[in-house]
């Protein structure tokens, strides 16, 4: 999450930002958190469980990481090992008392026999700490920028809150930058769903929107645009 929190400082200039306008550390880990959770939505972690049958059972606990809130079930294979996989029907399966501790995968028409296996694919969200992610490398900018994105709406609200009246030129310097943040954040935000609604793309291809958007926010949002300098 360190690294996550660093490219959204960058990306937001924070460093430059007047005291009572920066965004700290523990402004950043919120908008990341809520960053990974849609990340999660739109690419989640995919994890497999099995279970083998004994003839009688067809209930069957969910795996130890399912989270209730954000994992669902995606297929369920039976009987597994088959050369070509062989996926229940939707009909034939259901997720029973779900958001409940009694919560688990029920099989509506078969019960699974001796030495033959039950195969539940679910997905699982995404997760950040100081020192790993189960974000893909080639996704880690998008992320950021989605989180950023967050950050600037946090910023454009604070800015937009001081552009008091009587504030004279300050009003009209808060107003452009709120302006300026509630921009830079529709770029971000765009610039994350571009990346993940390509299905495939070169390797490098996030690198064009690291530039422009370097390139459109520069200092121009901490010291005023290019009329002013």
């Amino acid at each position: 999450q360190q690294t996550l929190i660093a490219d959204v400082k960058a990306l937001l200039a924070a460093d430059g930002l007047p005291q009572e306008f920066g965004l700290e550390e523990a402004d950043c880990a919120p908008l990341v958190d809520a960053a990974l959770a849609r990340y999660s939505q739109d690419r989640p972690r995919r994890a497999h469980k099995d279970y083998a049958g004994d003839g009688a059972a067809y209930d069957f606990a969910l795996p130890a990481d399912w989270d209730r809130a954000l994992s669902i079930i995606e297929e369920v294979e039976y009987p597994q090992g088959e050369r070509e996989p062989i996926y229940l029907q939707r009909r034939d399966w259901t997720l029973y008392a779900p958001g409940t501790s009694q919560e688990k995968l029920r099989l509506l028409r078969d019960t699974p026999q001796s030495g033959k296996t039950v195969r539940l694919f679910y997905t699982l969200p995404h997760a950040a700490d100081g020192s790993s992610t189960t974000v893909p490398p080639n996704d880690l900018k998008a992320v950021a920028w989605l989180a950023a994105a967050g950050g600037c709406g946090a910023l454009a609200r604070r800015f937009a809150q001081a552009s008091a009246p009587t504030l004279g030129a300050d009003a009209m310097d808060h107003q452009s930058k709120a302006a300026e943040y509630t921009k830079l954040g529709r770029e971000l935000e765009r610039a994350y769903e571009d990346h993940i609604g390509r299905a495939s793309g070169p390797s490098g291809a996030t690198l064009d929107w690291d530039e422009r958007l370097s390139q459109r926010r520069g200092d121009y949002l901490t010291h005023g645009g290019p009329e002013e300098r």
